[in-house]
């Protein structure tokens, strides 16, 4: 892909050059030729410096096409022959050399050295953190690989596919003598560079409705998505403050576009979001960077079909409210969940656009405060605040997992 766009930039380039002299002979007739050529070749200069700008910039981010990239593209193939037509002489020149300025300065940062920083992510026995890990320990990063079981296959996993610089520390968020634990392990092996960074992926999931979701269910989600990365990030604060590092907030499309059935995850995404804005200008000042990746649906373990299933079962057995039960019924449930199980091929299975965010938001000279991640997931977030509310719920039923055909044990009396 890259020496494809390395291919089509260069001859974009060249094009470019081309145009740009034969558009400057039929539209400059009040120009002697000596201006015609000057200004051609400050056309043509203009181009080939942003094009090698813009493709160092992809080939350090791992280059992959994107809205920027194609912006990008449009700025270089029609920029310069609209500037030329349009406007004309050294205002055209100058008009075209900002659009490229402008253009450059919202692409993606260069790397900072992997040097010697360390790394805790949480939630690694499967999904994001599983792969992050890896990633990360592919690059040459120390990562403290967090899990819910540092026993279970997907510690045993990192454990055979992970160099030496993997460390795996058991560790559930809600679990406060867990989390000290980690806190004091890593206080003491971190060294004097501090931490570099934390990525609070841990989260659970659950799909029902805020009334069929029990006081149990809601407080387990909002521990672990919520309480628990706060009283994380706020135990670990000045061992990153020392580094001058990063802090990474797994969210989710639903921390801002909410969706029926996602009431409690959403809520707790709603709130992680909150937190990571309050934080990202409270720690401006000591020169911490935060950032919110916000992925849409992935096909990632906790959408398998057994793990679906147990989901279900543990929403029906911690509903003790009879009332509800028979005002829902199980049959719903089960239609509902089955519909979900059905669907869940239509996510995508490569995770690769999160572990680059991730990537990104750890060792980018300028991290974005969002990484929106997955089709149309940045074109959604930026539409979704500006729809009438009517129109935002069709658009949030219609990307939903709800079917419409299903309908509670009351409403089919």
């Amino acid at each position: 892909m890259t020496l494809l766009f390395f291919i089509f930039l260069t001859m974009l380039s060249l094009m470019s050059a081309a145009m740009s002299f034969k558009s400057q002979s039929q539209h400059y007739e009040n120009l002697d030729d000596d201006d015609v050529i000057f200004y051609s070749v400050l056309y043509s200069v203009v181009t080939v410096i942003f094009a090698m700008a813009v493709l160092s910039k992809f080939l350090t981010n791992e280059f992959r096409l994107g809205f920027r990239s194609v912006l990008s593209l449009f700025v270089l193939f029609l920029g310069e022959p609209l500037c030329q037509f349009l406007i004309k002489g050294p205002g055209g020149v100058i008009t075209f050399a900002g659009c490229c300025l402008l253009i450059y300065s919202v692409l993606p940062a260069s790397h900072l050295p992997v040097g010697n920083k360390a790394v805790l992510v949480t939630g690694c026995d499967s999904g994001f953190g599983h792969a992050v890990v890896r990633k990360l320990d592919s690059i040459g990063m120390r990562v403290y690989a967090a899990c819910l079981d540092a026993n279970g296959p997907g510690a045993i996993s990192l454990r055979n596919n992970c160099s030496d610089s993997v460390q795996i520390l058991q560790l559930d968020v809600t679990n406060k003598k867990e989390m000290e634990s980690v806190v004091s392990f890593i206080n003491d092996t971190v060294g004097s560079e501090g931490l570099w960074g934390l990525v609070n992926n841990a989260g659970v999931w659950y799909f029902s409705e805020i009334e069929t979701t029990s006081d149990t269910l809601l407080r387990k989600v909002l521990e672990t998505n919520v309480l628990g990365a706060i009283a994380l990030t706020r135990a670990l604060l000045p061992q990153i403050r020392h580094a001058k590092g990063r802090i990474v907030h797994v969210s989710s499309l639903l921390g801002r576009i909410t969706m029926e059935g996602n009431g409690a995850y959403a809520i707790s995404k709603h709130a992680l979001v909150a937190f990571s804005d309050t934080l990202r200008q409270e720690m401006k000042k000591w020169g911490v960077k935060v950032s919110i990746i916000e992925p849409t649906g992935f096909m990632t373990d906790s959408m398998k079909e057994h793990n679906i299933v147990r989901k279900k079962e543990e929403v029906w057995n911690t509903l003790e409210n009879v009332e509800i039960r028979n005002t829902y019924g199980r049959q719903y449930l089960d239609s509902v969940y089955n519909s979900i199980i059905h669907g869940s091929n239509r996510f995508p299975s490569d995770l690769t656009p999160i572990t680059r965010a991730i990537r990104s938001a750890l060792l980018s000279k300028r991290p974005r405060a969002r990484y929106p991640c997955g089709t149309g997931a940045e074109f959604l977030m930026t539409l979704y605040p500006l729809l009438p509310v009517w129109i935002a719920d069709s658009m949030s039923s219609s990307l939903g997992v709800m079917p419409r055909t299903i309908r509670p044990a009351a409403l089919e009396q």
